[in-house]
């Protein structure tokens, strides 16, 4: 455990590298599936779930790293963050042009109409929307977009430890 604790930077990049690979493997299981013809009956839903499953997948794991940072003291993990965000947010990008482009053929007011109709629906491309300005390059315009209010910072900032 204490290992854990404290590993290298070139620890850390082969981790990186191997966290990569492995993040890639369900769009790899996708396409060979679309090759082998194992996409089932309806493979627009197959697509569609599988590429939802692996945004919420991946969405869960990047939301766990700083409780579990704090609680092992594994700092490192927060190195990770970013590229297990960024996946999240391929694989939702992939979920959505599944949906607009396979499912509604770039038919905006039938994407719309659908929208509105299905609340779960409503609610991914809410999701969707909000994770756009976490994938784009880190600065301060989208700090300032994504930070509490300076009273709440400053609450964290005094706050007991």
């Amino acid at each position: 455990m204490n290992a854990l604790r404290n590993l290298k930077p070139r620890q850390v990049g082969i981790l990186k590298g191997v966290l990569f690979v492995l993040a890639l493997l369900p769009f790899v299981r996708l396409i060979a599936f679309g090759f082998l013809d194992r996409l089932g009956a309806n493979p627009i839903e197959f697509i569609t779930r599988n590429t939802g499953d692996w945004t919420l997948y991946f969405l869960c794991i990047t939301l766990a790293v700083t409780p579990l940072r704090r609680l092992t003291g594994w700092n490192w993990l927060i190195r990770l963050r970013r590229m297990l965000g960024l996946f999240s947010f391929f694989y939702v990008v992939l979920h959505f042009m599944t949906f607009f482009w396979f499912d509604h053929f770039f038919d905006v007011e039938e994407m719309w109409r659908d929208v509105i109709k299905r609340p779960f629906i409503t609610v991914g491309f809410i999701a969707f929307v909000l994770l756009i300005p976490l994938a784009g390059p880190p600065g301060a315009g989208r700090q300032s977009l994504l930070t509490c209010s300076s009273s709440a910072q400053s609450n964290r900032r005094t706050s007991v430890r």
